[in-house]
């Protein structure tokens, strides 16, 4: 089973305010020669690339940007929007829901909601909006998720423009791991920039893994760095604690689905790297990577 386990989604009536500015930003920092690649989040468009890629199911995520980024819809509005096409389709895709801790009571609300009432299998943490994961304030909501026993995906390094870098370091996935044993969290990016600081945490930390969303770039134009990369967090994370995931649709113009998928199904190790004693990743362990891993945390 392949499984992507960081994806988004939206559509026109998601795109407005302040978040349609954050996507053309995106748009222009990527230099992406068709806005659609990016602009075009749609489900039908999601579909038939997993079926390009062989993609079984999707992880796609809610957003609650709403402390940052002004627009006319709510964060409730968008984990509607996910709750809608997981009803539509319910074996392809798993929602979590983009709830902001600092809502309080709130947040809980709308955990319970999304998690009892509309199936939703975890809960997506947009750091880069300005807050610490850490926050002792957030720690009624940890108890909650603790009880419902989802996972947390926590946005962890670089962000687009006008948001903050200063919130996105793995480090404070440090604390909340070790105050709450009984969460999975999984941090995105691999924390890239901060991408040593990420192992460290999940290498530390039994409850932390860290996905590969975003790194098509660095394959697609520093193979030998994403390859080193990804076996600096086999040997100090475990295979166990890494899980495929693409962010889609942002870097579809650098790297396909199926080329992304692809790429992890045919690694092979650099001559370079295999003289510096890198050694190649076995099927089973890119099978662990591509789906497996993220099956067990997902109760797949």
């Amino acid at each position: 089973m392949i499984i992507d386990a960081h994806c988004h989604i939206w559509d026109e009536t998601l795109i407005n305010g302040d978040f349609s500015k954050l996507i053309d930003g995106v748009i222009k920092k990527l230099k992406c020669p068709d806005p659609k690649y990016i602009s075009d989040g749609s489900v039908e468009r999601l579909l038939r690339e997993m079926d390009e890629a062989g993609i079984d199911k999707t992880v796609i995520l809610g957003l609650d940007g709403d402390f940052l980024f002004r627009s006319t819809i709510s964060y409730k509005f968008y984990n509607d929007f996910v709750a809608d096409i997981l009803k539509n389709y319910p074996d392809k895709f798993i929602g979590f829901a983009g709830i902001d801790p600092r809502r309080g009571k709130e947040a809980i609300m709308e955990l319970e909601r999304c998690v009892e009432e509309l199936g939703f299998g975890g809960v997506k943490f947009w750091t880069l909006t300005g807050f610490y994961p850490d926050d002792k304030k957030f720690y009624p909501f940890y108890e909650r998720v603790e009880e419902l026993n989802v996972p947390i995906l926590v946005h962890t390094g670089l962000g687009p423009q006008y948001t903050y870098l200063k919130y996105c370091q793995p480090i404070y996935v440090d604390t909340i791991a070790v105050d709450f044993p009984d969460i999975n969290f999984i941090m995105a990016h691999m924390g890239d920039p901060f991408t040593n600081q990420a192992l460290a945490v999940a290498g530390k930390n039994p409850n932390v893994y860290i996905d590969i969303s975003a790194w098509e770039p660095v394959f697609k134009f520093s193979p030998p760095a994403f390859v080193q990369t990804l076996y600096q967090a086999k040997m100090t994370c475990g295979i166990e604690k890494i899980l495929f995931g693409s962010d889609w649709p942002l870097f579809t113009h650098i790297l396909s689905q199926q080329d992304w998928v692809k790429a992890i199904k045919k690694l092979k190790i650099p001559p370079p790297l295999r003289l510096m004693g890198i050694t190649e990743f076995t099927e089973e362990e890119k099978t662990a990577i591509l789906g497996n891993n993220a099956a067990k945390i997902l109760g797949l």
